[in-house]
């Protein structure tokens, strides 16, 4: 038996998601969810400091067909970053 892994990334303040170009994104019920399209699709998830600069904290790898739901107060622009004011 597999057991499906899915990720959810909601309501996190003053961080701003990159997502590679591995990953395809879809519109449904008012969230975005991206699906990894080749091995080691990457999301890098950084803080923005008082001072407005973006600081990389962590850089994940995700195997091809993992899922990212992106729920809440998140912007999506361009496609593959999203930037949660």
């Amino acid at each position: 038996m597999t057991l499906a892994r899915n990720y959810t990334l909601s309501d996190l303040k003053d961080e701003v998601y990159y997502f590679d170009k591995h990953w395809k994104r879809i519109i449904k019920a008012d969230r975005a969810i991206y699906v990894a399209t080749k091995n080691n699709a990457s999301l890098t998830i950084s803080i923005i400091n008082s001072k407005g600069n973006k600081i990389p904290k962590v850089i994940q790898k995700y195997r091809k067909g993992s899922r990212i739901v992106v729920i809440g107060i998140a912007v999506h622009a361009p496609a593959h970053t999203t930037i949660n004011l």
